[in-house]
């Protein structure tokens, strides 16, 4: 390092030409200059660091302490909600006796309601588990196509009730690896997503095949599409699409992110995109190698 006293030293020096000590001296104190800008900069770059390393740790004790209370909130509302469905599930099969036409009506609205709120709590619970890192799979090895075929069953009704039919082309694929009751939960969430944006009197498919080294799940409907705004953050938490659901469906925004989130954890892949036909196609990737 050049120190002040070299620099005091030869300012002082009458044997070199004044031009040249001048050049020297420039040179000199340029280079300290220089020393010292490097020495500030460093010092600011470690502020920096340091406090924005404190932020970091702050934001991630701070979104741990959301999660626990979402999590707290959530599942203090589940357990009501759970009973008024039950409740109101109860009058409607006439198990305490007949009620009239328009008592039904209301409590079909109230199971309905219910029922959509239950799905949004569920969500929130969903999120608050996955953002903790406790998402923990339970994996057993099966048939990917017989879950599908399952679901379809189940979700047909709802279908149905909006004027469309599910079609399905599941090929029997080599058994595998995977958490039936979270896999269940994301073709769950594709085929309701399709229902809830097409409108009536259209057709969702449903495919499972095998291509290459992966079980491939495919969900296609008849409805509007993505829109190229919506594609890169659409499987982001709260994502609100441009489409809006054609029978005034509530949703959380939740959904496609908890989907990627179980499919990551598979050690899958989830895309989507528009169809040749201009509705949207949803797909699912597992590895089928899992299995082994």
């Amino acid at each position: 390092m050049i120190s002040k006293e070299l620099i005091t030293t030869l300012s002082r020096t009458r044997e070199v030409d004044p031009a040249l000590k001048a050049e020297i001296l420039k040179a000199l104190l340029g280079h300290r200059a220089d020393i010292s800008d490097v020495k500030i900069n460093t010092r600011l770059l470690n502020n920096l660091i340091f406090t924005y390393a404190d932020a970091e740790s702050r934001l991630y004790e701070l979104n741990q302490l959301k999660n626990k209370f979402l999590g707290i909130a959530a599942h203090d509302l589940r357990n009501p909600l759970t009973s008024i469905r039950g409740f109101s599930e109860f009058l409607l099969k006439g198990e305490l006796g007949k009620i009239s036409e328009e008592q039904q009506e209301f409590v079909s609205m109230i199971y309905s309601l219910s029922q959509t709120m239950l799905d949004m709590v569920n969500d929130l619970l969903d999120v608050s588990v996955i953002e903790s890192g406790h998402l923990s799979l339970e994996k057993q090895t099966g048939n990917l196509g017989d879950l599908v075929s399952g679901r379809i069953r189940i979700l047909a009704m709802m279908a149905e009730a909006k004027g469309m039919r599910i079609t399905q082309a599941v090929s029997l694929v080599q058994p595998l690896a995977f958490d039936p009751v979270r896999m269940g939960q994301v073709v769950d969430n594709l085929i309701s997503n399709a229902v809830k944006f097409s409108p009536r009197d259209t057709e969702i498919s449903v495919s499972v095949i095998r291509s290459g080294s992966e079980a491939v799940i495919c969900v296609e409907d008849q409805g509007p599409g993505i829109q190229e705004k919506d594609k890169e953050g659409m499987f982001g938490e709260f994502a609100k699409l441009s489409a809006r659901p054609t029978g005034e469906e509530k949703s959380t925004g939740l959904g496609l992110a908890i989907c990627k989130r179980i499919i990551d954890a598979h050690g899958g892949r989830i895309w989507a995109e528009n169809s040749k036909e201009g509705g949207a196609r949803f797909s699912i990737a597992l590895p089928i190698g899992e299995a082994q």
